[in-house]
Parts: C-alpha cells; sequence; structure tokens
C-alpha cells in the first residue's frame, strides 16, 4: 500500500482520469463505498428522472448506501414522499441491487419537506399542477407518511451502521434550535463510536462558518469539536461541487452537498440572484437557476483505512466534475481543506496571452424592464490549469490610479464544467454607472472561487461624455 505522504503527493496528478471505477486511486479495494445527494425537490413523477439516473449510477458503482440530505420534496406532499420513493425501489427493489446485495438508504428531511407547501411561488405551481396543501406531510403526520412510503422507522436522530461504519442523520427541525436534539444525542452516546474510524453525519442545514452560505440560519456544529472523526454531509444551499470553499477542515470535516436539482445564483453579482419578487436594481439578466431541473450533482465516497476519497460527479453530464477531494481523518491531525490551505492550493486563472477587453454600448432592457445604454465588455475567457475561473471582477480605473468603479460577475458556467464556459466573455454594465468626468481604462479580473485574482487585461482608454448628469433627469 501506497504511504499517506506518497499518496496526497501524487493524488492531483491521478484522480483526474474520472470514470466508473471501482477501486481507489492507489488500486485498493475501499472498505465502503456510499453516494451522497442532497435536495432531490420532487414534485411531480416526471421531477424524479434526475434521480432515476444518479441511483443506477450509483447501482452500478456496487455502492453500500446512498444518503441524501434533505429536501427530498419540493412541496412538503405526501405524493412527493411516495414519487421519491418509487424512484428508490424502481432501482433497488426491497433495497438490494441486481446481486442481491443490502444497500442501505440513508434519507432525511429538509425544510421543504415540512414546510414547501406554503413557500409562495412554489404553491402557485402546485396548484396549477393540482396538488394541494391538504396533503401536506406535517397535516397527515411525518413519521406516519415516512413509514408507509420508505417502510422504516422515523426517529428524530437515527444511528444506522453500514459495513462497521456508523450514520448519524438528524431530521429537520425549525428554529435555532435546529441541531439540539442531536446534541443531546451526541452528549447520550457519542462514547459509544469508534474513535479509530470515521463516522458520518448527515442533516439538511450547515453548520456555522464552515462551508458556502453557512451564515445566516445555520446553527452551531460545535459539538464535533470533541470527535475529530466526524464527516458531515449537509445540504440546503444548493452550492456547487466544483467550488473548493465546499470543503471545510477545523477539528473535524464538513462537506456542503451540490443539489440534485438546480444550483443555488449567489447575490453581489450584475448577473447574480434577484429577490423572488422579481424587483431588482441590476440591469444584466441573472444566470439561470432552475433551467429544467437539470443541473443534478453530487458525491460518491469511497473509505479506507488510512483515507476517504470523495469524487465529485456531475450527473447530467454523466463525468466526474473536478478532481476528487482526498479526506484523512481525523482532522486534527490533518488540515488539507482547512479554508486557509484550500485558498493557497487553489489554481488562479488566467486570461490568454495578448487577450484585451473590447468595449461597445448597445441598448438594453433592464431587469426591471426599463430601457438603458449599456457598457458592454468583451474578451476572452480565462481558465486556470487543474481549476476554474469562478467570476470576473471589472474595474474602472482612473490615470491616476483611483478605482471609480468596480463590478463583479459569475463566470455563467461557475456551476458546471469549464468546457460549458462560452469562448468569449460578454457583459453588460450599466453606462450610468461609469466615471462621469476624466479618462479611465476598464480591467477585468478573472478570479478563482477564493477572489484570487489572476492578471488583468484592459480596454482602450475611455473617456465620459458631457450630457450624462443632464441624462439622469430625462423622463420618458
Amino acid at each position: 500500500m501506497i504511504s499517506r505522504r506518497n499518496f496526497l503527493g501524487g493524488a492531483a496528478a491521478l484522480v483526474g482520469a474520472g470514470g466508473c471505477r471501482a477501486l481507489g486511486i492507489g488500486g485498493e479495494t475501499p472498505r465502503l463505498t456510499f453516494g451522497v445527494l442532497s435536495d432531490l425537490h420532487v414534485t411531480t413523477p416526471e421531477s424524479t428522472e434526475a434521480f432515476r439516473r444518479a441511483l443506477a449510477y450509483l447501482r452500478d458503482r456496487k455502492v453500500d448506501a446512498v444518503v441524501v440530505s434533505g429536501d427530498l420534496s419540493d412541496w412538503g406532499l405526501r405524493s412527493g414522499l411516495k414519487y421519491v420513493a418509487d424512484a428508490w425501489y424502481s432501482v433497488f427493489p426491497d433495497d438490494r441491487a441486481p446481486d442481491g446485495r443490502k444497500v442501505e438508504k440513508l434519507f432525511c428531511t429538509g425544510n421543504h419537506d415540512y414546510d414547501g407547501y406554503w413557500y409562495g411561488d412554489m404553491t402557485l405551481d402546485m396548484h396549477v399542477q393540482g396538488y394541494s396543501e391538504e396533503e401536506a406531510l406535517v397535516k397527515l403526520g411525518m413519521k406516519k407518511c415516512w413509514e408507509e412510503a420508505f417502510h422504516e422507522p422515523f426517529e428524530q436522530v437515527r444511528r444506522r451502521t453500514v459495513k462497521g461504519y456508523d450514520f448519524i442523520s438528524s431530521e429537520w427541525k425549525d428554529g435555532a434550535d435546529g441541531f439540539s436534539d442531536a446534541n443531546a444525542w451526541f452528549a447520550a452516546n457519542g462514547g459509544s463510536l469508534d474513535p479509530k474510524k470515521p463516522f458520518f453525519v448527515f442533516t439538511h442545514y450547515p453548520f456555522k462558518n464552515t462551508t458556502p452560505y453557512s451564515d445566516g440560519d445555520a446553527y452551531g456544529g460545535d459539538v464535533f469539536k470533541k470527535f475529530p472523526n466526524a464527516v458531515t454531509f449537509t445540504g440546503h444551499v444548493h452550492w456547487t461541487l466544483n467550488d473548493e470553499r465546499s470543503i471545510w477542515q477545523d477539528g473535524y470535516t464538513a462537506i456542503a452537498v451540490p443539489s440534485m436539482s438546480y444550483t443555488t445564483i449567489p447575490g453581489g453579482y450584475e448577473n447574480g440572484s434577484a429577490r423572488r419578487d422579481g424587483k431588482c436594481d441590476l440591469s444584466m439578466q441573472c444566470l439561470p437557476a432552475r433551467e429544467f431541473l437539470r443541473e443534478a450533482q453530487g458525491y460518491i465516497v469511497s473509505v479506507f483505512d488510512d483515507r476517504m476519497e470523495v469524487e465529485r460527479r456531475d450527473f447530467t453530464e454523466g463525468v466526474e466534475a473536478a478532481p476528487a477531494w482526498i479526506v484523512t481523518p481525523p482532522a486534527a491531525a490533518a488540515s488539507r481543506y482547512a479554508l486557509a490551505n484550500s485558498k493557497a492550493r487553489t489554481p488562479v486563472p488566467q486570461f490568454p496571452a495578448g487577450a484585451s477587453v473590447k468595449t461597445y454600448t448597445s441598448n438594453f432592457e433592464t431587469r426591471s424592464y426599463n430601457w438603458t445604454i449599456m457598457m458592454m465588455a468583451e474578451f476572452p475567457s480565462a481558465s486556470a490549469n487543474g481549476g476554474r475561473v469562478f467570476d470576473y471582477e471589472v474595474r474602472a480605473e482612473m490615470e491616476d490610479g483611483t478605482v471609480a468603479v468596480v463590478k463583479r460577475f459569475l463566470a455563467p458556467a461557475f456551476y458546471r464544467l469549464e468546457r460549458d464556459e462560452p469562448v468569449v466573455q460578454r457583459f453588460a454594465i450599466n453606462a450610468m454607472d461609469l466615471p462621469e468626468s476624466g479618462r479611465y481604462r476598464l480591467r477585468v479580473y478573472p478570479r478563482n472561487c477564493f477572489g484570487v485574482c489572476g492578471r488583468p487585461i484592459e480596454s482602450a482608454v475611455l473617456e465620459s461624455k458631457p450630457g450624462k448628469a443632464h441624462a439622469k433627469q430625462i423622463k420618458v
């Protein structure tokens, strides 16, 4: 067996091969293999298609279990839970693979499973398609509906063992005490967990200050500071698997699970997310977030005596989407994925040699359906060897070096494969936001997911024209 030091040194070179492999990178047979999915958001029987395809792939990988960390249904209805169960049993009849092996279904609930029936625009969709909140799981009883659909007991905290490895699930519970039952469980039962093996926790909400979007409503994972062999999988944030911030180590290991339905489009970008009521001051159109429920992503985890390999799979494209993460619990002895270390290791994107920024103006209709003049910035896509560009920062830099304007744009395929990026990027800046006087250039900086900038490219010198201040007062 290769040493851990040699393994980690050669992992980056070996792991990019992808494919439907059954052995580890070093050629060993794993002691345990399981799939990790989240946020299915099933509504109708047709909406289970991506889930079925993922299950079929995991079946062919001969997994021992499949984890789903919440939001099985979108509307929180009994019918949605039944559609999930039907999809599972169509691939794993009686929870078994074709060769007769038991495959454990390790599912837990999320906020949509409890509250989705009253989520505004989703409720409208639910009614249009002929479903009613009268079959909401919380009205009929979650325990009753769960046990009818999945033929297993339902408890707030459950411990299940697969091939000698423990999996602890915590069900959705609204409010700041969302993990209180699990904290009590660990206080009472944590001593019975094998400290020499990793154990796996899956729940819906992320833990505070771990992976992206884990603040706000997230709750604390302080209990795991006592368990450096803990590996947590959480959903809810619909983050993307090619973002190196999706894995975190600081006393334990936390991993954000991507969505099987759609990827969150973050705010703070000119082409980023807006309010759900459609009101937005941004001009450039938002990237599509939920187009055809197609962005199906997840993980395949292989556990060995000395490490865990986490393959990042794009089920829509049918490929491994990024190099595997190599985790060596306990985290107290391994900080490879501490955010500072991941930031130092993540490749920085660069533009091709000789690239420059082309600018021109265009009539444009904003998101609020107002007519305006946009400054278009056009340039070739950046790339990173072994990584990818996450976003672009466009600065209007004056001749004296001051920065008058900063605009940020997500790379259009930031949540997909780099091959899906357009050859040429075209971003729109409201001309009214540009400097009112003086000479400046647009400089564009490619950035990775940690905001580290590559070398910029620039436009020709631009100069504001008289009349802009007056134009602000014109009413059409």
